[in-house]
């Protein structure tokens, strides 16, 4: 999530830039490489680690599912999901987006943490939203201050950001700028990828996977933090992401098939 700055990397990586870091291009929902978008499950390992060899914390499984359907009467992409760690589910969200643009149709988000619990829903559109739950005032303050910007023209949904963001056309190389949003913001803000280049990444088969490396100061420069992304470029998925902030590491793995629960427990016997 937000508040990640860009560090720089000793990588010698030939993928051609058509603009630099001074010159970042405009990404608008026209840009986005919606057809690439298709029903999916998928499951990320999400947790935090200091240096090598220090021990994961945290550990979390993140699974999102991805269908095409009709919401009430619109064409629309939803998005749910689910993330779990050994004492239950600790966040929920369920997302509609237009799927001529991707734009934040709705949004149902649940969190479970630090002994509270709240929920939040939020029509962009009207630039409505309320939470509910046990959230301290200022923090509801603040969420609830931000809605009324949601109205303010297009912008892509950072919540939904490990969908979304393979969408973006890291082909054109450079700096990538574009608006993202997420409940809790005052408003919309732009956001800055670099297109550090290619890198080969091998699977657990062997086999390489052409991505790309993509970098974030996720808006707050100078902070000290990176998100980096390696996103798959013939199937546009972000297959490993690691986060430095803070002195630390938060890393989300793809796993190889989605962590759900296919056959239930069979019955206590009497």
């Amino acid at each position: 999530m937000p508040t990640l700055r860009l560090l720089p990397l000793a990588l010698a990586l030939g993928l051609p830039f058509t603009a630099t870091a001074a010159e970042p291009v405009r990404v608008t929902a026209t840009d986005l490489h919606l057809e690439a978008l298709r029903p999916a499950t998928m499951t990320y390992l999400v947790y935090f680690h200091g240096a090598a060899g220090s021990g994961a914390k945290r550990a979390l499984l993140a699974t999102s599912s991805v269908r095409r359907e009709r919401v009430e009467g619109t064409d629309a992409w939803v998005i749910d999901q689910s993330w779990e760690d050994e004492n239950g589910i600790v966040h929920t969200a369920h997302t509609v987006h237009a799927a001529k643009d991707v734009a934040t149709l709705a949004q149902t988000s649940h969190w479970s943490r630090a002994g509270r619990a709240f929920t939040t829903r939020i029509t962009p559109a009207s630039g409505q939203g309320e939470s509910e739950g046990e959230l301290p005032e200022a923090a509801r303050a603040n969420t609830q201050a931000g809605f009324a910007a949601m109205r303010e023209g297009w912008w892509m949904n950072w919540h939904s950001d490990l969908t979304l963001l393979p969408l973006l056309p890291y082909e054109k190389g450079g700096t990538l700028r574009i608006r993202l949003f997420d409940v809790g913001m005052a408003a919309p803000m732009d956001v800055d990828y670099v297109v550090r280049g290619e890198r080969a990444l091998a699977g657990a088969d062997g086999k390489p996977r052409a991505c790309w490396l993509v970098e974030t100061e996720s808006g707050k420069p100078g902070s000290g933090n990176v998100q980096r992304f390696w996103i798959d470029k013939a199937q546009r998925v972000v297959v490993k992401e690691e986060d430095i902030f803070n002195g630390s590491y938060r890393s989300k793995v793809l796993l190889a098939a989605p962590a759900t629960i296919e056959f239930p427990l069979p019955a206590a016997a009497g």
